[in-house]
């Protein structure tokens, strides 16, 4: 009997590990990258992180440990295949879906205080009726005062599901009073992919796109018929220090400027087989002149929309060569809810280029880092010494050379401003952070007859900034510093601060509008198109 009672234990447990191994064998997806490829390779990890997590001589996270030994394995790979943690997961998420789900406000911390800089227009904060420069000094009866509350445990006390309550206590300066417990219902709220649209000039149109997500095409479509009821004849696309995203957005918009039937881009997998992506007869931008703006911090999704638009000679790409990365990863979820970020295929363009810059299997810190070395070469400064692939050169239908294998190369390089030196010199004395509180400092203090001018956004132009100038020159001990620079040096100054200052009244829009009065990128590209008579097609 003892010995029957003996064996049922090891009975059941073979059954159970018998159940698991056949289970593991059936209902999988056929792709290899089900399966791990043995088991003992998961064995020895999961032995490995039992041992650290009850022999080793301190407390260790094996979890954030796990974590990091999925990354670094994964930069083994390729720099672009990443593992995105538990934790980054819902932020990763919005960034594609366009939205998140919170009250509504941009903030900054000024002086260890969550202070409301901007409410978004048919938020929740606005319809709870909190303003700008208010203070927010407690949540749900928890003060937020306390000098180790970050920004990002802010934002995770004000961020939560639709519909969910939350109570903020703020102190109002230009009432002097507190207000307590304002009741804001969380709601969705857009994180638009479309920073600015307005004219540079009577024909002439800007759109400026930070990243490629969901609503990103729609975003564009409705700029764009914006801008055309205003009479706009040419373009300047701006794709800036854009980092990419959805395929899917990217080639939406091509769409909008393609002719029927032209590649816009194909992908290739380790089996050779391709998917090409063609252009549709529709779209408002068929016949429109345009150029592109590009920067060595353009990459992915914006350089397939450079590249399909320069390849098809359908615009002139303008500004430095852009970052060079030409892999795809598809997201594969993993079954704890973190997620891998796997390449799986190569993208080309038109031409049948690859831009994706090298990179050596050890190699992903200096791989990061290329584009910020361009600044010694000399890259930033002169287009001779701009780095191509004489063996990756490719000619468009129209006879223009274009080359392959690191980042789009422009038809029309504008070098980083000379006096670029001298400033980042200067901005790594006090920093852009420092600036922007002294502006909020500002604008706080003056916030009641700024107010009045809300419905003119032009007043930003005749704002005298030169006192404002000054008196962050005297608070901060530059003196000697300005005294040495150019009026050149001194007017990027002036123009920065009076667009921080717009920013803050009318938001990223009439920022763009202050900033591109001078940019010498800008006018390059309103150089590059040619005067005629041709319109654009507004179906």
């Amino acid at each position: 009997m003892n010995k029957r009672i003996v064996f049922i234990p090891i009975l059941l447990g073979l059954s159970i590990a018998a159940g698991i191994f056949i289970g593991s064998r059936l209902n999988f997806s056929s792709r290899p990258v089900a399966l791990l490829k043995s088991d003992s390779r998961e064995q020895k990890v999961r032995q490995i992180i039992n041992y650290i997590d009850y022999e080793y001589v301190d407390e260790v996270d094996t979890d954030s440990l796990l974590d990091l030994t999925l990354t670094d394995m994964l930069h083994k790979l390729d720099p672009h295949s990443v593992y995105i943690s538990n934790q980054n997961v819902k932020q990763s998420e919005e960034r594609i879906q366009g939205s998140f789900e919170g009250i509504g406000i941009e903030f900054i911390v000024y002086k260890d205080t969550l202070t409301i800089v901007r409410v978004m227009p048919k938020g929740p904060a606005e319809k709870a009726k909190l303003q700008a420069g208010d203070r927010i000094i407690a949540v749900n009866d928890e003060s937020i005062l306390a000098e180790d509350f970050y920004d990002e445990a802010f934002q995770s006390v004000l961020k939560g599901p639709s519909g969910s309550e939350v109570y903020v206590s703020v102190y109002r300066p230009l009432e002097k009073k507190v207000i307590s417990e304002i009741s804001v219902i969380r709601a969705p709220i857009a994180i638009p992919s479309v920073d600015a649209a307005f004219m540079l000039d009577d024909t002439t149109g800007f759109i400026r796109i930070n990243r490629f997500a969901i609503p990103t095409s729609k975003e564009f479509t409705e700029a764009t018929k914006g801008l055309l009821k205003r009479g706009m004849k040419n373009l300047v696309l701006d794709l800036r220090d854009n980092p990419g995203g959805l395929l899917s957005a990217c080639e939406e918009i091509a769409d909008q400027f393609l002719a029927e039937d032209q590649l816009i881009v194909y992908t290739q997998n380790r089996q050779g087989d391709k998917d090409y992506y063609y252009a549709h007869s529709t779209g408002l931008l068929k016949k429109a002149k345009v150029s592109v703006l590009i920067n060595e911090n353009s990459a992915s999704a914006s350089e397939i929309l450079a590249g399909a638009l320069q390849d098809n000679d359908r615009a002139t790409i303008v500004g430095r060569r852009s970052f060079g990365k030409g892999l795809v990863q598809e997201e594969m979820k993993l079954n704890d809810g973190s997620r891998l970020r796997l390449t799986t295929s190569r993208y080309y363009t038109p031409t049948g280029r690859s831009i994706q810059k090298p990179y050596k299997e050890d190699g992903y810190e200096e791989y990061q880092k290329e584009s910020k070395n361009r600044y010694n070469t000399g890259e930033m400064y002169s287009e001779d010494r701009v780095e191509v692939n004489q063996s990756e050169k490719f000619t468009t239908p129209g006879g223009k050379v274009v080359y392959g294998g690191g980042g789009i190369v422009p038809d029309v390089y504008v070098p980083l401003d000379t006096n670029y030196k001298q400033l980042s010199y200067l901005y790594h004395i006090f920093g852009y952070n420092q600036m922007e509180p002294f502006v909020f400092q500002f604008v706080d203090e003056h916030r009641s007859e700024l107010d009045t001018l809300k419905n003119q956004p032009m007043a930003i132009f005749n704002l005298d900034i030169k006192p404002l100038v000054e008196s962050f020159i005297q608070e901060k001990n530059l003196g000697e510093i300005f005294t040495r620079m150019d009026s050149v040096s001194l007017n990027r100054v002036e123009t920065r601060m009076k667009a921080l200052v717009a920013k803050n009244i009318w938001g990223s829009e009439v920022f763009y509008h202050v900033t591109l009065h001078y940019d010498p990128v800008v006018l390059k590209a309103k150089e590059a198109f040619l005067v005629t008579s041709d319109t654009i097609s507004g179906n």
